[in-house]
C-alpha cells in the first residue's frame, strides 16, 4: 500500500524498521515526553490524548505492517481535532521536535551505525507529519469561514424570517453533523416558541410556550450563555419528550441581539457528544451572526409591512379624493352653476326694463357672470372632466391636449393605436391624471414648443407616452422632491404599473408609463348611449345660454 505521506520509499523502509527496533523503549519514550509537555504547557488530557495520536510512537504498530495509509488518516482527524481543541500549531511543532528528541539516544544505541540515516528519516517523518496536521488546521479554519459565509448568504437570499430561520438551522445541522435542530424564539409575554425545526417526524407546537428558566432552552435564554447536555440518559429536568427521543446529546446557544436575548438555537446529536472549545465557539458565531440576521429580517418584514399600509392607505385617499372631486363639481354644477344661471336670467330681465344708463351696468355685470359660469365649468372639467366620464380617455386625453395648445400655444399630438379600446374605470382615472399631471408641468415648467402623447396596448398592458422638447427636469425633480411626480408614481404603482422618467438638461423629458390591461373592454365607441343625452343636454344647454347672451345684446 503506497502511503499518503510525502516520503520515499527508502525513508519509509527506514521508519518501518525504526518501528520495529524501537518498539520496546515506546512506553519510556512515551512516559518522560508526557511529562515534559505537562510540565511545559500544563495541557489538559484531551488535548494530551490528541497530540500523543499525532506522534511517531502511535504509530509503530502500524508502521511494522507497512499501514502508513491509517496513520495519515489519524493525523488528519487528530489535527482537526486538535484544531477544535484551540492547540495551535507551535504547540504541536514543539510536540513533534519533544519527541524527536527524545526518540534520538535510543535511535543512537539501537543503530550505532546508521544513526544519521535513521535521524534523517525520522526527520523527514517528523516535518511530513507536521505538514498534514497544519493542512487539517487550514481546513478546520475554512470550515468555520465557510459556515458563517453561509449563514450570511442565507441572510441574503430568505425572503423572510421563517425562511431565514429554516435555512440557518438546516446549515448549522449539517456543519456540526447534528440530526435534529429547532430554533425558539421569545415573544412577548417572554415565553420561548419553536419557529423552525429539522429532523422530527412531526410537526412541533407552535403554541407550546417554554418560559425563560424552565428546562434547558429555557435556562439558556435566563442565562445568555451556551449549554450543554453531552449525555442525556445522564440529564435531569424539563426536556421536550420528541427531543430526548431523537437525541442522546444536545447543544443550545441564546439568540442575542445586543445583550437581549432573542432565541434559542439548539441542535442534538444520536450519540453522547461533548463539544470542543472551537466548536463552542463557532456555534456561537454562528448564532450571533444569525441573531443579527433575524434582527435585519424583521426590520425587513416590518417596513414591507409598514409600505403595505401606506401603499393601502394612499390607494384609499386617492379614492377617497377622486369621489370628493365628484361631489364638489357636482355641487358647483348643481348649486353655484345653476344659481348663477339663474341671476344671469334676472338681469337678462332687468336689462330689458332699465334705464339707458343702468343698462351698461347691467351688461358689465352679465359679462362678469359669463366669466364666472367659465370659470366654474373649467374647474368641473379639472375635479372631475365630464369627457372621461361619459366618452372614455381618449376622448378625455385629446380633450386636454387641446386646452394645453389654446391656452399655452404649445403644440399637442396626441396618437392613440386603434387596439386601445375601454378600459376599467380606476384604470381610466388613473391614466388620465398622468397625462393631465404631465401637460400641466410641460405648459408650467417645460418651456417646450410641443409634446407628443402616445398610447398602445400590447401583452404587457397599456403603454402611455409623454414626450416634450423643453429645458428637462433637474436633479431636484429626480430626488423625489416633486410631489407632482410622486403623485403620477403612486397611482401607476397602484394598478401594479411602472414609471419612467428619462430627461436631460435641453433635450426635453419623456414619461414612460405601463399599467396592466386586466378587465378592460375592446375598442368601440362610447361607454354606454345612455350617458350622450346627459352630455348633449349640458351642450345644448351651453348653446341656449349663448342665444340667450346674443338676444340679450340684442335688446
Amino acid at each position: 500500500m503506497s502511503p499518503p505521506l510525502p516520503l520515499k520509499d527508502k525513508a519509509q523502509s527506514a521508519i518501518v524498521q525504526l518501528s520495529c527496533e524501537l518498539k520496546p523503549c515506546l512506553p519510556s519514550i512515551t512516559a518522560e515526553w508526557r511529562a515534559r509537555m505537562f510540565e511545559e504547557f500544563r495541557l489538559d488530557g484531551r488535548a494530551m490524548a490528541a497530540l500523543e495520536r499525532v506522534n511517531l510512537g502511535t504509530g509503530f504498530t502500524l508502521f511494522c505492517r507497512q499501514d502508513f495509509t491509517t496513520f495519515h488518516e489519524n493525523l488528519c482527524y487528530y489535527g482537526t481535532r486538535l484544531a477544535k481543541l484551540n492547540v495551535t500549531t507551535a504547540v504541536v511543532a514543539r510536540s513533534m521536535e519533544l519527541y524527536q528528541q527524545i526518540c534520538e539516544p535510543a535511535i543512537q544505541r539501537v543503530f550505532p551505525e546508521q544513526q544519521v540515516q535513521m535521524l534523517a528519516a525520522l526527520e523527514m517523518f517528523t516535518s511530513a507529519n507536521f505538514v498534514t496536521v497544519s493542512t487539517a488546521y487550514s481546513e478546520t479554519q475554512r470550515k468555520e469561514s465557510s459556515a458563517l459565509l453561509r449563514i450570511l448568504d442565507a441572510e441574503l437570499t430568505a425572503a423572510n424570517v421563517s425562511s431565514l430561520l429554516q435555512q440557518v438551522l438546516r446549515i448549522t445541522t449539517e456543519i456540526f453533523g447534528a440530526q435534529v435542530g429547532v430554533i425558539l424564539l421569545l415573544d412577548e409575554a417572554k415565553e420561548l416558541h419553536a419557529q423552525a425545526w429539522v429532523g422530527f417526524d412531526q410537526e412541533l407546537d407552535r403554541e407550546c410556550g417554554i418560559p425563560i428558566g424552565v428546562g434547558f432552552t429555557g435556562s439558556i435564554a435566563a442565562s445568555g450563555e451556551p449549554g450543554i447536555m453531552p449525555d442525556l440518559a445522564q440529564g435531569q429536568g424539563v426536556l421536550n419528550p420528541l427531543l430526548r427521543e431523537k437525541a442522546k446529546a444536545l447543544w443550545g446557544v441564546p439568540l442575542k441581539n445586543g445583550e437581549a436575548v432573542i432565541g434559542v438555537l439548539t441542535i442534538g446529536f444520536q450519540r453522547p457528544y461533548d463539544w470542543l472549545p472551537v466548536e463552542r465557539d463557532l456555534l456561537r458565531a454562528i448564532a450571533d451572526r444569525s441573531a443579527l440576521a433575524i434582527h435585519r429580517a424583521r426590520m425587513t418584514e416590518a417596513l414591507r409591512e409598514r409600505e403595505t399600509r401606506i401603499a393601502e392607505l394612499s390607494g384609499h385617499l386617492l379614492r377617497a379624493q377622486e369621489e370628493e372631486r365628484k361631489r364638489i363639481s357636482r355641487e358647483l354644477h348643481d348649486e353655484t352653476g345653476q344659481a348663477l344661471m339663474v341671476i344671469r336670467l334676472y338681469l337678462g330681465m332687468l336689462e330689458s326694463t332699465a334705464s339707458r344708463g343702468n343698462k351698461t351696468k347691467i351688461r358689465e355685470t352679465l359679462a362678469v357672470v359669463d366669466r364666472t359660469i367659465e370659470g366654474i365649468r373649467r374647474i368641473i372639467g379639472r375635479l372631475s372632466p365630464l369627457v372621461l366620464q361619459e366618452l372614455g380617455l381618449i376622448a378625455a386625453i385629446r380633450k386636454e391636449a387641446k386646452d394645453l395648445a389654446t391656452n399655452t400655444g404649445v403644440k399637442a399630438k396626441v396618437v392613440v393605436a386603434q387596439d386601445v379600446g375601454r378600459l376599467p374605470a380606476e384604470t381610466e382615472i388613473a391614466i388620465y391624471r398622468v397625462v393631465q399631471e404631465a401637460l400641466h408641468n410641460v405648459a408650467k415648467h417645460a418651456q417646450a414648443k410641443s409634446v407628443t402623447v402616445q398610447m398602445s396596448r400590447d401583452l404587457a398592458g397599456i403603454r402611455v407616452q409623454i414626450e416634450d422638447d423643453g429645458i428637462g427636469i433637474g436633479k431636484t425633480t429626480f430626488s423625489g422632491r416633486s410631489f407632482g411626480l410622486a403623485g403620477m408614481k403612486e397611482r401607476v404603482g397602484m394598478l401594479g404599473g411602472s414609471i419612467q422618467v428619462n430627461s436631460t438638461r435641453g433635450r426635453g423629458t419623456r414619461i414612460e408609463v405601463t399599467v396592466p390591461a386586466s378587465g378592460g373592454d375592446p375598442p368601440q365607441g362610447p361607454r354606454s348611449s345612455r350617458a350622450l343625452p346627459t352630455l348633449m343636454s349640458r351642450t345644448m344647454l351651453a348653446g341656449s345660454e349663448a342665444d340667450q347672451r346674443s338676444g340679450s345684446s340684442r335688446h
